[in-house]
């Protein structure tokens, strides 16, 4: 498969979800999966094991202070993160895909303060309406976390 067939279908991935993400988080099951390897872009996924039901996506280039973020259920011009007393804001589009609804496409540095503290931590969160909807990673996803934020280089 290409590098451009496999950034696309990292991209239908995380397009093929429906329901918005709040109510997403709430459902358990849910946990962090690196997808790394040397023809794409490292990602660091949440969502459900071995399915597409993918809640939020992180895309790196390795060595840039750069990520592209994709979240499901989100209309807004803007995806804010959390972690601790961190807070980061990227900004992005949403875009409509038939399958999934909203999807929102946010762009930002990989170091930012909210990613810097859940490289750290484990704990993310996202914000929307002034309410934080956890994605903090288990002591087993931890390691993915990790993995991702070394193949990206921050």
């Amino acid at each position: 498969m290409s590098p451009r067939s496999l950034a696309l279908a990292a991209l239908m991935l995380a397009t093929t979800l429906a329901g918005c993400a709040h109510e997403k988080v709430a459902n358990t099951g849910y946990q962090w999966a690196y997808l790394g390897d040397d023809a794409v872009q490292p990602r660091l996924a949440y969502g459900r094991p071995n399915s597409d039901d993918v809640m939020l996506m992180i895309r790196c280039q390795p060595g840039l202070d750069a990520i592209d973020v994709s979240a499901t259920g989100l209309n807004d011009t803007g995806l804010l993160l959390a972690s601790g007393r961190s807070e980061s804001r990227f900004e992005g589009v949403t875009v409509q895909d038939p399958m999934s609804g909203d999807l929102l496409e946010a762009r930002g540095k990989a170091s930012a303060p909210a990613l810097a503290a859940f490289r750290r931590s484990g704990d993310l969160a996202v914000v929307t309406r002034g309410e934080r909807h956890s994605l903090a990673a288990t002591a087993g996803d931890r390691g993915q976390v990790k993995a991702f934020f070394k193949a990206c280089g921050v």
